[in-house]
C-alpha cells in the first residue's frame, strides 16, 4: 500500500514526541498465554536459516520508482537497496547511507556519505551513485514523486557529499527523500535503463541482502557478502512468498510454509491468534481509508450527487465488518495525527475535526439530495475494488445496496492490487474510487492533505484522484505544503478540510490498524512491526530467533 505508503507518510521537521508515542503504542498479543505481552519474548541472536515472509501482492517492478508499494516492493527492495535516512512512524530520522544531514538555508539539503561502502557487485558507493538516485526517485515520471519532494537539482559537492536544492521551501522534503530514495548502483541502472526492475535485472544496492532469483510465486534474497556493517540481520536468506489471499496466508502459517505476513482481513484475527506459537502485532497508524469522487466527470460533477453518496455509505458497519476492532472511523479527511503539529495540539487537531459536517447513513437525505441534482432518477457506475482487501468489497456492496433506492445502478468490479495501482498513476480511474492504505509518510498535512487536493496535484503520477480544487483550496494548499508559520499553515489546512467536508470530493471512512503475525519461534526485538518498518528495511533488524 502505498504507503505515503499510499501508507504511510507526513512530513515536517519535528513533531511532539508526547503525541506520536501515543499515535502508534504498539499491541502484541500471542497464541501462547503470558507470552509477547508487550514485546517482552526472549530473543535471541542466533542466526535463522531462512526466513520466509508472505507479501499480499507481487511488485509490478523491483525499481521503488516504478512500484511505489510499501507492503510489497518497499518491504523487499529496503533489504537490497538501502535509504539515506530511516524514517519511524515517530517521525525520527536515523542515518543509514547518509551520516549526516544539514540544512543551511529553508531550500537546501546537504547530505554527507558513509565511506567504504560497497555494493553487492565490488564497486564502491560514490556521491554519484547518490545523487543519480534521488534524481530517479524524484522524478516527475517515477511514482515515488508522490511524495512531494519538489527537487530543483542535485549536484555532487565533495567526495562524499551531495547537495540537494529544492524548488519551495517544503516542510516534508526532508522527509520525502528518505522515504523515496533507496540507492542504487547507478552504472548498473543506466546500463538497463529499459528493463530495470524486471526479473534479472533487480536494482544493485548496498543493503544486507542482495536478489537471489525472483519468480511469479516467490522473490529470495541471500546475503551481501560485501555488507560488512553492524549489526548484521540474523536471517541468513530471506524469502518472500506472494499469497494475495489472507486465508491461504494464515494456513500457509499454521502449516510452517511461511513465517510471517500481514494480515489484511483484521476480522480473522482470531484464527490467526489460534495457530500455535503465532504472534499478532498490532498497531494505530497514520494509514487511512476513504471514497473519492471524480468531480470532472458526470454524475460526480455534481455536489449533491457526491453528497447522495456520501448519505449512503455505512461506514460503522462496514468497519465492524470488516475490522472488528481494528479500525477507527474518520471525522476528517485526515486524522487528527496528521494535523497535531500544526493545530498546536492533538486535541486541538481534533475539536477542529469534530465540528465538521457529517455525512450519517440516511437514505431519506440521500434521497433529497439526489431529487436536486441533474440525475434526479438515478445513473449507473461501476465501482472498481481491490478483491484481496475484504473490506473493499463489503464497502462497494453496501453502496450498491444502499443506492439501489434511489435508482442508482452500481456494477462492482474486482481488479488485482497492481491493476488498481496502475490506473491509479495513470490517473484513469475515475467515478467512484476506494483508495486504500493511502497514509502519510510523516506526522505533517503537507504529506498526504496537500497532494489530495488542488490544481496542481491533477494527473499522472499525482494523487488528487477527485480532481478536485477550488480557488481557495489551491491558495491554501500552497500555503500547507510551504514551510512556514505554523499560525498560517493551520489557517490553510482548516480552509481545505471545511471545503472538502462542503463540496465533498472526498468521504473520510475510518483508519485501520496495521496488523502482522509471526509464527512459532520469531519474534521483533522492539515492540511491533509497522509499515514504516517495511519499507525502510528495519523490520529484518529487529526479526529474531526465540529459540
Amino acid at each position: 500500500m502505498p504507503s505515503w505508503s499510499v501508507t504511510s507518510l507526513s512530513r515536517r521537521a519535528m513533531l511532539s514526541a508526547a503525541i506520536l508515542t501515543t499515535l502508534v503504542a504498539t499491541a502484541c498479543t500471542s497464541g501462547e498465554e503470558g507470552s509477547a505481552a508487550g514485546g517482552k519474548t526472549r530473543t535471541t541472536d542466533h542466526t535463522i536459516r531462512v526466513v520466509n515472509w508472505a507479501l499480499p501482492n507481487a511488485p509490478a517492478s523491483l525499481d521503488y520508482a516504478k512500484s511505489y508499494d510499501n507492503n510489497s516492493t518497499g518491504a523487499v527492495m529496503s533489504l537490497v537497496t538501502e535509504p539515506l535516512e530511516r524514517v519511524s512512524s515517530t517521525g525520527a530520522f536515523t542515518p543509514d547511507l547518509a551520516t549526516s544531514v544539514t540544512q543551511p538555508n529553508a531550500t537546501t539539503l546537504v547530505y554527507k556519505l558513509r565511506p567504504r561502502v560497497k555494493f553487492s557487485s565490488g564497486e564502491e558507493l560514490t556521491a554519484q551513485d547518490v545523487a543519480w538516485s534521488i534524481e530517479h526517485f524524484t522524478a516527475d515520471t517515477a511514482q515515488t514523486a508522490t511524495l512531494g519532494q519538489k527537487v530543483e537539482a542535485v549536484s555532487v559537492t565533495g567526495p562524499l557529499e551531495v547537495t540537494v536544492k529544492l524548488k519551495a521551501p517544503v516542510p516534508t522534503a526532508r522527509a520525502g527523500i528518505a522515504l523515496a530514495t533507496l540507492v542504487e548502483s547507478a552504472d548498473f541502472a543506466k546500463a538497463h535503463t529499459r528493463t530495470l526492475g524486471n526479473a534479472g535485472t533487480a536494482p544493485v544496492g548496498t543493503g544486507p541482502y542482495k536478489v537471489a532469483s525472483e519468480t511469479a510465486e516467490k522473490i529470495t534474497l541471500v546475503r551481501n557478502p560485501r555488507y560488512t556493517r553492524t549489526p548484521e540481520p540474523a536471517a541468513d536468506k530471506v524469502v518472500f512468498s506472494i499469497i494475495p489471499d489472507d486465508t491461504a496466508r494464515q494456513l500457509a502459517l499454521r502449516s510452517s510454509s511461511i513465517d510471517g505476513g500481514p494480515v489484511t482481513n483484521p476480522k480473522g484475527v482470531a484464527q490467526w491468534k489460534a495457530i500455535p506459537g503465532a504472534t499478532v502485532y498490532a498497531a494505530p497508524s497514520l494509514s487511512q481509508n476513504f471514497l473519492a469522487m471524480d468531480v470532472t466527470h458526470a454524475p460526480f460533477d455534481d455536489v449533491h450527487v457526491r453528497r447522495a453518496v456520501a448519505h449512503s455509505i455505512d461506514v460503522g458497519g462496514i468497519m465492524k465488518a470488516g475490522f472488528d476492532t481494528y479500525a477507527q472511523p474518520m471525522k476528517g479527511l485526515v486524522p487528527a495525527g496528521e494535523l497535531a503539529d500544526v493545530a498546536g495540539s492533538q486535541q486541538a487537531a481534533e475539536a477542529f475535526l469534530a465540528g465538521r459536517p457529517r455525512y450519517e447513513l440516511s437514505e431519506a437525505e440521500a434521497k433529497a439530495e439526489l431529487a436536486k441534482s441533474a440525475h434526479p432518477k438515478g445513473f449507473s457506475t461501476t465501482i472498481e475494488y481491490v478483491k484481496d482487501y475484504p473490506w473493499q468489497e463489503l464497502a462497494v456492496l453496501n453502496l450498491q445496496r444502499n443506492l439501489q433506492p434511489l435508482g442508482v445502478k452500481v456494477t462492482p468490479k474486482p481488479v488485482t492490487a497492481n491493476e488498481w495501482y496502475a490506473q491509479f498513476y495513470k490517473h484513469e480511474l475515475t467515478g467512484i474510487t476506494l483508495p486504500f492504505g493511502f497514509g502519510a509518510s510523516y506526522p505533517d498535512p503537507g504529506t498526504l492533505l496537500g497532494k489530495l487536493v488542488g490544481s496542481t496535484n491533477m494527473g499522472p503520477q499525482k494523487i488528487n484522484i477527485a480532481n478536485w480544487t477550488t480557488p481557495e483550496v489551491d491558495k491554501a494548499q500552497r500555503v500547507v505544503t510551504t514551510a512556514g508559520p505554523r499560525a498560517a499553515r493551520w489557517t490553510a489546512t482548516k480552509t481545505i478540510l471545511t471545503q472538502v467536508a462542503d463540496q465533498v470530493p472526498y468521504v473520510p471512512l475510518f483508519t485501520e490498524d496495521e496488523v502482522y503475525a509471526l509464527g512459532k519461534g520469531l519474534a521483533f526485538a522492539k515492540p511491533g512491526i509497522t509499515s514504516f518498518d517495511l519499507s525502510n528495511g528495519s523490520w529484518i533488524f529487529s526479526l529474531k530467533s526465540t529459540a
